[in-house]
């Protein structure tokens, strides 16, 4: 199998583990950030893919920590999930952020904001652009709120979880026909709350291809 063919395969099973790991949300099957981390590695076992990088699961204000390391601590509010499988050597990545219980306007505004800006992002992904371009465009959009993105837009992903090209604002990149990339945004509030939404795409001549596919408007489980 060629590259693009197992990362292809890696997305797919990503996918479906998120919906599997949402209908076990909805039947109050996990209680702590280390539940949820629990399960993805339970579903790579048996979808015989190791994990692709430690999985991300923060809850409630650990949202606001890009790297937290899932804990005990309860899930409530926004939670983020980033995770992603190895399949024959090659990854995926992918960030969902879902919300347990009620979600005040403040933070459904910025939900909605932000994936606004992440599928602009991923509309002017084509062969010939600058990535840096791509990165500064998004941060322009996010206006005030720019302040809290605090990463890159995205980076290459491949045999590694993190590879070339580079995809932030002092990329030299251009993007070319086959790359695989990821789009991920997020802003996060100190002590409060974080939101991020990524996927992984492919470049095309033409525009790109959404690898992962799962829903991205905003799963609230009460």
């Amino acid at each position: 199998m060629d590259k693009i063919t197992c990362i292809r395969k890696a997305c797919e099973i990503t996918d479906s583990v998120f919906e599997e790991m949402i209908n076990a949300f909805k039947e109050s099957e996990f209680k702590t950030e280390n539940d949820v981390a629990r399960f993805i590695k339970r579903k790579a076992k048996k979808n015989k893919v190791k994990l692709a990088f430690p999985t991300i699961v923060a809850a409630g204000r650990n949202a606001a920590e890009i790297h937290h390391k899932p804990t005990d601590a309860k899930l409530k509010g926004l939670i983020v999930i980033d995770f992603g499988f190895r399949y024959r050597g090659y990854c995926s990545d992918m960030t969902r952020t879902i919300c347990i219980g009620s979600i005040n306007h403040e933070k459904k505004k910025v939900y909605e904001k932000l994936l606004k800006v992440q599928k602009k992002s991923i509309e002017e992904t084509k062969k010939g652009i600058m990535y840096k371009e791509l990165d500064l465009k998004a941060r322009k959009r996010l206006g005030k709120l720019k302040k809290k993105f605090k990463h890159a837009l995205g980076h290459g992903v491949g045999s590694k979880i993190h590879q070339k090209p580079d995809v932030h604002p002092k990329s030299k990149h251009q993007a070319k026909t086959g790359d695989t990339i990821t789009i991920e945004p997020g802003l996060y509030f100190g002590g409060r709350y974080g939101i991020r939404i990524e996927d992984t795409v492919l470049v095309k001549d033409k525009g790109c291809e959404v690898l992962t596919k799962s829903e991205k408007k905003l799963i609230t489980i009460r």
